[in-house]
């Protein structure tokens, strides 16, 4: 298959059965590549995020389309004057031939100019290529997994049930940390089940894990990681740990996690310090 058999098209909702097909042969294609098998529970919001992205972000979702199927997809959205990449993946046999670089360059075009752009790598090494020729900055970062060892958790302090009305406190603690606020991404999240836990000084999401985290302290920040720990139940993942991030690396290993590498953080334009904050894979 040439480069030039495949288009690159706007996504439409009738797109999303294909999609799925493709993404999951790329994912278990990279799977076997890297000898990275599948962990924890899968998330309740990933459905919501792909359907708020077509809704509110159609210029930002784009499709590979070979022989009248779907090979490859890249959505992006833009919230609060920061870009984002929440999904890009190639299906196996249309790899290596500049489809990744085209949907990448489709969903770079959305939206004004962005004050900092954001997204997720893979440990695909033609990613990581792809991705640093694109301007980004590429942090090294890991993932913890595991059973959380339940004599380790200290008593829960400061830390309680969120709902809507915490929603205000989460976009002051993302604009600190993140340099944007998560707005609908974070309210479709919950939206779909995942659950809000907060403290003074931030917020953390589980779904069912902890899979996003702000704070505005090294104190609070801690305090609402070993809260979301608390409330696993299982193999449980903490997606993206990064260098820098002593306090939760302290964390996950005395909650008996183990730390393996994971595709790294990328980043481009300005951004803020990140240092109390643990990004969502897919909203990051």
């Amino acid at each position: 298959m040439t480069t030039d058999a495949v288009r690159i098209r706007p996504m439409a909702t009738g797109d999303r059965p294909g999609m799925r097909l493709s993404t999951q042969a790329a994912f278990d294609d990279l799977a076997a590549r890297v000898g990275r098998p599948d962990t924890g529970t899968p998330s309740a919001s990933g459905a919501a995020i792909i359907g708020g992205l077509l809704d509110r972000d159609a210029e930002g979702a784009w499709v590979a389309e070979a022989g009248g199927r779907i090979c490859g997809a890249a959505l992006a959205g833009v919230r609060d004057g920061l870009w984002y990449l929440a999904h890009l993946h190639v299906a196996p046999g249309h790899q290596g031939q500049g489809v990744g670089r085209r949907l990448l360059a489709a969903a770079l075009g959305h939206g004004p100019a962005p004050r900092g752009r954001l997204l997720h790598a893979s440990l695909d090494p033609q990613a990581l290529y792809r991705y640093q020729r694109s301007g980004f900055s590429l942090d090294p970062a890991f993932e913890a997994f595991g059973t959380v060892a339940r004599a380790a958790l200290p008593a829960a302090t400061g830390v309680r049930p969120g709902d809507a009305g915490d929603l205000d406190l989460a976009a002051d603690v993302d604009r600190a940390q993140r340099g944007a606020a998560h707005g609908i991404d974070l309210e479709a999240i919950l939206g779909a089940g995942a659950r809000l836990l907060v403290h003074d000084g931030g917020y953390a999401v589980l779904d069912p894990g902890p899979v996003l985290l702000a704070a505005t302290s090294v104190e609070a920040a801690t305090a609402l990681l070993w809260a979301a720990l608390a409330e696993t139940d299982g193999v449980t993942t903490v997606p993206i740990l990064r260098a820098g991030q002593d306090w939760a690396i302290d964390v996950v290993h005395r909650a008996g996690l183990r730390l393996r590498p994971t595709g790294p953080l990328c980043r481009a334009g300005t951004s803020a310090p990140m240092t109390t904050y643990l990004p969502h894979t897919g909203v990051l």
